[in-house]
């Protein structure tokens, strides 16, 4: 049996790894959101506080939230802020996965593979490295965004 198995019951909206990578400041960017571009103080924050810094460790591969609260050893109400604080600071994706044999999940995903704050005279600056986005990614970004909004 070979790794590319789907299970007909699930449908995962997850997108698939990539080695390539993205620059929040790329001016090539094919969407230009304010998702990819946060606040230097909301990074700040979240890569300040050590219980976002363990979520983000522990995000090797998506995960719900119940995994994570196991992992980390963190309550649920915590994990929940803390990936709030996350995906306020673009460090943290999440992706809904649509089963058709029960309950449809929520997954997390880590959403950087490269953080730099830089300063320029008196102004600080964030650049974010991503995955490169493919046309299954987009598409799952999509139905995340309509999920989000109903």
């Amino acid at each position: 049996m070979t790794e590319e198995y789907v299970d007909r019951t699930r449908l995962s909206l997850v997108p698939s790894r990539s080695n390539e990578t993205r620059t929040a400041t790329d001016v090539d960017r094919e969407s230009s959101t304010d998702d990819d571009d946060p606040p230097v103080s909301a990074v700040l924050r979240s890569l300040d506080d050590d219980k976002c810094r363990a979520i983000l460790a522990t995000l090797d591969e998506p995960k719900s939230a119940t995994e994570l609260c196991d992992e980390c050893d963190l309550s649920s109400s915590t994990v929940y802020r803390k990936l709030e604080r996350l995906r306020d600071a673009a460090l943290v994706k999440e992706y809904t996965e649509v089963r058709s044999d029960g309950p449809n999940a929520t997954l997390y995903e880590r959403h950087f593979t490269d953080v730099s704050i830089s300063i320029d005279g008196d102004e600080f600056a964030v650049s974010i490295d991503r995955p490169a986005e493919d046309p299954e990614e987009r598409l799952a970004t999509f139905w995340s965004e309509m999920r989000r909004e109903s």
